[in-house]
């Protein structure tokens, strides 16, 4: 007499795969939208350039060891070399060669206006903090924080 074992069934079960369907479904409703608009991505890189350019302004000021100036409008900033920001002396993208300047996207806006500049040692004429105010639906405003003693650029 031979005991046969019961035949192991391999798969899912239905309530396994309903449960996984929803679950699924759960997430990317939720995700979605983030992956969706673009508005914010677009937000996040106009951060991410205007500080590149206020971290070259400061490099700049210490290669070349002397005074480079930052310009700030509520709609771009870009970095010269004269302190002149109605007649500026731009400096130069390393390899595009277009003015080192960043326009803001649409919906975001910069503060506080002024100028500022860096020594040729790379400290601040002033402690800076530059505001990015976006109006894009979940967008956090975010800030550029320039250090009064070293010129550290950073975020905030």
């Amino acid at each position: 007499m031979s005991l046969q074992r019961p035949a192991r069934r391999r798969g899912f079960t239905l309530p396994e795969l309903v449960m996984t369907i929803v679950i699924t479904g759960i997430l990317i409703a939720v995700t979605a939208p983030r992956f969706v608009s673009w508005k914010g991505f677009s937000s996040r890189g106009t951060y991410d350039e205007a500080q590149a350019v206020v971290r070259y302004a400061q490099k700049t000021a210490v290669a070349w060891r002397r005074s480079i100036f930052v310009c700030v409008t509520a709609t771009d900033i870009s970095a010269i070399s004269n302190n002149d920001c109605a007649a500026p002396v731009a400096l130069t993208h390393p390899l595009t060669g277009a003015a080192l300047k960043s326009t803001a996207t649409a919906g975001v806006t910069l503060s506080p206006v002024g100028n500022f500049s860096f020594d040729g040692l790379g400290r601040p004429n002033a402690a800076v903090t530059i505001t990015l105010t976006s109006t894009i639906a979940d967008d956090p405003a975010r800030q550029i924080v320039v250090e009064s003693e070293t010129g550290y650029v950073h975020r905030n």
